[in-house]
């Protein structure tokens, strides 16, 4: 459901004018699932696909997840010279599979 989930996000941020730069960027720190552009910001989005009623969803994202999403962007943005225009989001998706539907919710951090 995991590759699912990534594959609707950047079909989801495609159609909102997003530009994908890059998908399931590994660091030994961590991994970021889409890195993304809208104007001149990089968005690095971290997708949570959960069934509804699974889990509440904002709570999928620990702090520690959060903490290992900002090394690995850090570690991302060196080695590419990104700087200035850096958003961290979490991209919650609410499957009904009863239903076929999906939701997308694009959270940024703070």
């Amino acid at each position: 459901m995991g590759q699912w989930g990534e594959d609707l996000a950047c079909v989801w941020l495609e159609r909102k004018g997003f530009k994908i730069i890059e998908r399931n960027f590994y660091t030994t720190v961590g991994e970021i699932d889409i890195i993304a552009k809208f104007g001149d910001d990089f968005y690095f989005v971290e997708v949570k696909t959960r069934r509804v009623g699974e889990m509440a969803n904002d709570l999928a994202i620990t702090r520690e997840k959060w903490r290992r999403l900002e090394k690995t962007v850090g570690r991302y943005c060196w080695k590419h010279g990104v700087v200035g225009g850096i958003i961290l989001a979490a991209l919650i998706i609410a499957v009904d599979k009863s239903k076929g539907t999906a939701k997308l919710r694009l959270v940024p951090k703070g």
